[in-house]
């Protein structure tokens, strides 16, 4: 088994993959944590805790929750804002979008987006949010935020179930997930509308872009793959196969790797963004993982496990 593991690790090198050592649990982590961001040097997570209402922080190196506040019925999305300073965090039951300063850890803002948002993000100027919606009745929406005066300033309709979302760093082009049609809806925000419509796998429900907006990976829940889109093409370059349910995707700052969340094997695919290789290397995770976020120092993983109420933390190598 000893020689196993170090013929895996090596080749994992050769491939120029990550290898991983010992994953470190952090154990009663709120009920249910289901979204994680990082702060913006890494050493805590705030976490989306879905049965208590709260967003929570937890320090990364003393392994432990640190502070919580409630936000609002059943928290799910959530985004760091204001250059780290605060939280947008979409609250599904209330229909809200819960500011939090994470100076004093209060809610500052409760923004009323009605429906039932599920995932936010803040754009790269900074001054506008975009939330997925799934509404109240079949079709959803996209919900854009001014998050300097803290209030709704529009809505594009979209699809059946708009899951997860991503914002291009350099065009601020919206990619939404649509659960319900297999498809990447691009939005245009200026416009206020839908510009095209990207098939992909099998009942999708993440994405995350790399930082020059070139690629967009797309987690397909029932097909067991990821989607890899080119941005500027509106095309899918590629399909791979990856572990049972996907979920949660982020790429490493630094644009080179992408880490995709297997829910059901309780696994975490990792591949290179360049495609240079196909086979991904696997490490293992807590039961029911479902979010994920990737340090400034492109090594440390976090994934948030919501059936073991847990946060597991891998060293890439």
């Amino acid at each position: 088994m000893r020689m196993t593991r170090c013929f895996l690790l090596s080749c994992a090198l050769l491939l120029g993959l990550p290898a991983f050592g010992k994953t470190v649990t952090i154990k009663k982590v709120g009920i249910s944590p289901n979204f994680l961001v990082l702060s913006v040097d890494g050493n805590m997570a705030y976490v989306s805790s879905y049965g208590t209402g709260e967003l929570l922080e937890v320090d990364l190196k003393q392994h432990a929750v640190t502070r919580a506040v409630e936000v609002g019925s059943a928290p799910l999305g959530l985004a760091l804002a204001d250059g780290g300073k605060s939280v947008y965090v979409a609250c599904r039951e209330t229909g809200t979008v819960a500011v939090v300063n994470l100076q004093s850890f209060k809610v500052e803002a409760e923004i009323k987006v009605g429906g039932a948002p599920n995932a936010v993000v803040i754009g790269p100027l900074g001054y506008r949010a975009y939330v997925t919606n799934f509404g109240r009745t079949k079709e959803g929406m996209l919900n854009i935020i001014d998050t300097r005066e803290h209030k709704m300033t529009g809505t594009v309709k979209m699809g059946i179930s708009p899951i997860a979302l991503a914002v291009s760093p350099i065009s601020e082009m919206v990619y939404v997930v649509n659960g319900g049609s297999n498809e990447v809806w691009t939005v245009d925000p200026n416009q206020m509308a839908v510009t095209a419509k990207i098939a992909v796998g099998d009942a999708p429900d993440g994405i995350a872009i790399t930082p020059d907006g070139s690629r967009l990976f797309v987690s397909n829940s029932q097909s067991n793959d990821l989607s890899v889109i080119d941005a500027h093409l509106g095309t899918v370059l590629v399909t791979v196969p990856v572990g049972k349910s996907p979920f949660g995707v982020a790429v490493s700052p630094d644009g080179k790797r992408v880490f995709v969340v297997n829910t059901k094997s309780r696994t975490v695919s990792v591949l290179p963004t360049d495609l240079s290789s196909l086979e991904s290397t696997t490490f293992d995770v807590e039961k029911g993982p479902v979010g994920i976020q990737i340090a400034p120092d492109n090594r440390t993983v976090v994934v948030a496990n919501e059936l073991s109420n847990s946060l597991s933390i891998a060293q890439a190598g």
